[in-house]
């Protein structure tokens, strides 16, 4: 996770009625697309685990990536430990409160050691089946999937949330890529068989890819691109019915570098096909953790200006917000959770403004814009960071219970997608007090007890 640039009119058809991608079905053509905005969430900490978001997996270890973790435990412990993780940090339970949250999509990240582990690494698999599973709950309850490559061999961005804390070195050796390229052809055969109905309307080809300044040692955009077209070029190879999209990460560029970009030709007038940008927006790294609020609400107001544009005029590919939170200042780590209890009415206030400035931002309200879309970061962490979760921000009611339901929203949006700071701003004050939320995850980690929570609530008459 990292971050890089880039009326009332509004109303419900900005949820439900406007044009994007990736939805509940895939596309044949750039043209022919759905009429849902993607609303997702991103399933982070699960099949590829995070330090941050399950510390009790790392607790007894003194490790922060899950390489280290399974070569300290060894594989036997770790296999156990990881199932144990795997089966339990999400259940068919959680599918179900996402869907109920209005949401209709969700974003799944996976490690290359899933599908395509040898033998002297130290990473454990079994993690397939419950990806599976996933994506069978997803089409029982009419959610899309994206599956993204979030670890590829060597490491794309020597980050923990690639497996490896440590050099980027995916361009090192040819062999990483071509393991890659593996896995993601592996994925598309899976998952595009009929069985799955077309749940997975889009597979991303690497996360957070880091590059460097082109010099030897580094990853350098001639060799991403290169990647790019060699995975487009399979994944249309194992998918002939095109039921599956090609989304390609920004590498923190923004999304105006890939204008008219496509994969499989060294000049185009247009956007490709089947071809869809990620950018992932924060407010809590590179720079940015310093930004006062006004400054944070003008950044997002220029993005949506960019992203509400046609793509025909600005050749700017189809464009997903993959990830973001409502952090604006620390990037999160083992002892987030104590920020939690800093979560009074003022603290509220500024995260219900943020959150609906954000996906106003990253949503389309009208045809043939860039903007398709969003995925927020994350679901659930073990203790519920208040900035990263989104299943608290409901229960705590500054994310609004059904994201689907544009009337619920409280702040006025301008043709452009900015949040109107003339009017309504100082009107809206969260809720006084708000019921607690439960301070761990489902499972293995304690009891899911937010949703009754807001069960009750409605019941006594409280407003979301």
């Amino acid at each position: 996770m990292r971050h890089h640039h880039g009326t009332a009119a509004l109303l419900l058809s900005l949820i439900t009625t406007v044009t994007g991608v990736l939805g509940a079905h895939s596309l044949a053509t750039r043209q022919s697309y759905t009429s849902d905005v993607v609303r997702g969430v991103n399933l982070g900490g699960w099949l590829v685990s995070e330090e941050w978001i399950t510390p009790s997996l790392y607790s007894s270890t003194g490790t922060s990536d899950e390489w280290h973790l399974c070569n300290e435990l060894g594989k036997n412990k770790c296999s156990q430990k990881l199932k144990t993780h795997w089966k339990s940090f999400f259940t068919r339970n959680d599918f179900v409160d996402i869907q109920a949250a209005g949401l209709n999509a969700v974003r799944i990240p996976l490690g290359y050691w899933a599908v395509d582990r040898r033998v002297w690494e130290p990473y454990v698999n079994g993690q397939y089946p419950y990806l599976i599973q996933a994506v069978q709950w997803a089409k029982e309850l009419g959610l899309s999937v994206l599956i993204d490559l979030h670890g590829a061999p060597g490491s794309q961005n020597g980050q923990d949330n690639s497996g490896l804390i440590g050099p980027v070195r995916f361009p090192s050796n040819s062999s990483n890529a071509a393991r890659s390229l593996y896995v993601l052809n592996n994925l598309t055969e899976e998952f595009s068989k009929g069985i799955y109905g077309g749940v997975v309307t889009g597979i991303e080809l690497l996360n957070e890819p880091r590059l460097g300044d082109n010099s030897t040692d580094d990853f350098s955009m001639d060799e991403l691109k290169l990647f790019y077209t060699d995975a487009t070029k399979g994944i249309r190879a194992a998918n002939d019915a095109d039921t599956i999209n090609v989304t390609i990460h920004d590498a923190f560029y923004g999304p105006a570098y890939w204008a008219d970009y496509d994969p499989l030709k060294s000049t185009s007038s247009a956007p490709a096909d089947l071809l869809t940008v990620d950018t992932h927006q924060y407010y809590a790294f590179d720079g940015l953790e310093n930004l006062s609020h006004s400054e944070i609400l003008d950044d997002v107001c220029n993005i949506s200006k960019l992203l509400k544009q046609q793509t025909s005029s600005t050749g700017i590919p189809y464009t997903l917000v993959g990830e973001f939170s409502l952090e604006t200042g620390n990037a999160p780590n083992t002892t987030s959770s104590s920020q939690n209890n800093e979560d009074d009415q003022v603290r509220r206030t500024w995260f219900r403004l943020l959150f609906e400035a954000q996906i106003a931002a990253y949503s389309p309200n009208a045809p043939g814009q860039s903007s398709i879309g969003w995925f927020f970061w994350t679901w659930k962490t073990e203790y519920d960071i208040d900035t990263w979760s989104y299943r608290r921000g409901v229960a705590h009611q500054y994310i609004p219970s059904d994201v689907s339901n544009a009337s619920s929203f409280v702040y006025t949006v301008l043709d452009n997608g900015c949040i109107d700071m003339s009017t309504g701003h100082d009107n809206y004050t969260a809720p006084a007090h708000v019921a607690a939320a439960g301070g761990r995850a489902g499972g293995a980690y304690g009891a899911t007890v937010w949703l009754p929570v807001m069960v009750l609530l409605v019941l006594a008459g409280c407003v979301f």
